[in-house]
């Protein structure tokens, strides 16, 4: 995936530069007749490419020229670091490619810095569509039902990678809370999670509730399956009676790691450019975003699709990177 990614990045560079645009360009003539990839890094048919294709749809009437919006959903492994890695060092700088990955992105930095050939900090934020509240949820059948039942009793908990919301979840519960998670990486996605969970060979998994909400929603109105734990900041309003990690955490030094780590619930649905697109761009783009959060058409199709929609501004998310790539060491260490 990687390399097809980047053949795809160096074919869109080589057009551009082939192209001879000019910078100048008034905005409405750089986009006119034109199209924009929408790279999303995570599988298709789960919830980053319901969020995605809602916006792809409706945010190009904001941008002068109304150019369309075509999405390319790469896969969810290594929390989507292929997407990071391409928009920070392979695609051209052009204003035709936006980008969501993972929301782990930005800590996976921090923790993880030598798999990291990105700089978040380097990025323009268009905005934030919703926050993500993780969670960890099982399956009706696994011996463990709870956070402390799961302290005596081993669930197989599906995962994407090491650098996904789907494993850090249950790895930081047995470090800290001594849970007896089993975690099997290698699924492309949530919804490999979800039929691998149907087929019994795994009997949990971690992402978004909201991802359970839209995926799984015969088994979340059946009681198949059930939230254990939030991976946020705050409990989910949809879900008020599962705790934060925060709250299952048994020291003060485990409350730490846990709310360093749920910064990643802030990122959520977020968008983002490189740095270095041009200004007038760069504006024209988030404008486009911030009008799409608030048109009519794009808010009925979200409630339609059951999406939530809490929108933050790219100039919070840009406060935020620097707030975690800028965190304590002595922090980062405790949450390495």
């Amino acid at each position: 995936m990687a390399f097809m990614l980047t053949r795809f990045a160096l074919c869109v560079s080589a057009a551009t530069l082939a192209s001879g645009v000019a910078h100048a360009q008034p905005i409405t003539d750089v986009y006119k007749g034109k199209t924009i990839t929408f790279l999303v890094g995570a599988g298709a048919g789960a919830s980053y490419d319901f969020y995605a294709r809602a916006l792809a749809a409706h945010m190009g009437k904001h941008i002068p020229g109304s150019p369309k919006i075509v999405v390319k959903t790469t896969g969810g492994q290594s929390g989507g670091r292929d997407v990071a890695e391409a928009i920070s060092n392979s695609i051209a700088p052009d204003g035709m490619t936006i980008a969501m990955t993972q929301q782990t992105i930005v800590l996976h930095q921090v923790l993880e810095p030598k798999f990291a050939r990105y700089d978040a900090r380097k990025w323009y934020w268009l905005g934030n569509m919703a926050p993500i509240r993780n969670m960890l949820l099982v399956w009706h059948t696994a011996k463990a039902q709870s956070v402390e039942q799961a302290k005596s009793n081993e669930v197989a908990i599906g995962a994407t990678s090491t650098s996904s919301p789907t494993y850090i979840v249950p790895n930081i519960l047995n470090r800290f809370v001594g849970t007896k998670f089993k975690i099997i990486t290698g699924y492309k996605g949530v919804a490999d999670l979800d039929l691998a969970m149907r087929r019994g060979e795994i009997e949990g998994r971690g992402a978004s509730w909201l991802s359970a909400q839209l995926a799984l929603a015969t088994e979340v109105q059946e009681k198949k399956v059930r939230a254990i734990v939030m991976a946020s900041r705050t409990r989910d309003p949809a879900a008020p009676d599962v705790p934060t990690l925060s709250e299952v955490m048994p020291d003060e030094k485990g409350r730490m790691v846990a709310n360093f780590l749920a910064a990643e619930s802030d990122y959520g649905r977020s968008v983002f450019i490189f740095a270095s697109v041009p200004d007038d761009r760069a504006r024209a783009l988030r404008a486009a975003f911030e009008a799409t959060m608030k048109d009519k058409e794009f808010l009925e199709m979200a409630a339609k699709l059951k999406l939530d929609i809490e929108p933050t501004s790219g100039d919070s998310l840009a406060a935020l990177t620097n707030d975690v790539v800028g965190a304590p060491q002595d922090i980062i260490d405790l949450a390495k």
